[in-house]
Order: structure tokens, then C-alpha cells, then sequence
């Protein structure tokens, strides 16, 4: 992901998320494993906000300037507030993860 993130934005070091033009959106475990506990969630409930944060992208939202990263944060939680049911809440994917 931080080969990715230096190839495509040209920035340091691993990243969350990464969306492209042509729909595709990468997201990282890894960096989502790290995340999830500083934010609450689990592992799974991490991706899926990565996920929504890349769909938000690919639909024109735009977190570059604080008022478009406010109202983006803002669409992503309430998205993340409808489709938070869905993911379980266990961790079965930290036992078992890529080195």
C-alpha cells in the first residue's frame, strides 16, 4: 500500500484508502488493523468506512479543503451509521492475517 500511495499521490508511508477513476478502490487491513482500536471499531467496521470513504470519492466528494473534509467526514458517518449493522462484531480476520 505505501508503494501505492508513493506511485499515485506521491506521498510517504502506507495510507487507509485509495480511490481511482476507473471505480476502483483499494483499502489497506494492515493500516485498518493499526486504526480500528484508536477509533472503537472492529477490524471489519475500520474497512467498511475505508470502503465508504473511497465510494465517497468516486461519487465527486473531495476532503482537500477543511469545509469539503467536514461535510465529507459528515456523509461518510451517516453512511457508516446505516451500514454499520451489517458487519459483525468479532474479529476473525486478526488471527489469521497475511505477515
Amino acid at each position: 500500500m505505501a508503494a501505492l500511495h508513493v506511485k499515485w499521490l506521491r506521498e510517504p508511508g502506507p495510507t487507509d484508502v485509495l480511490s481511482f477513476d476507473y471505480g476502483e478502490v483499494i483499502v489497506c487491513p494492515w493500516v485498518a488493523e493499526k486504526e480500528a482500536p484508536r477509533h472503537n471499531l472492529t477490524t471489519e467496521e475500520e474497512l467498511l468506512l475505508y470502503g465508504i470513504h473511497g465510494f465517497l470519492h468516486l461519487t465527486g466528494w473531495d476532503d482537500k479543503s477543511r469545509a469539503d473534509r467536514v461535510a465529507m467526514v459528515a456523509e461518510q458517518g451517516r453512511l457508516f451509521a446505516l451500514a454499520r449493522g451489517a458487519v459483525p462484531r468479532s474479529n476473525p480476520g486478526n488471527a489469521a492475517r497475511e505477515p
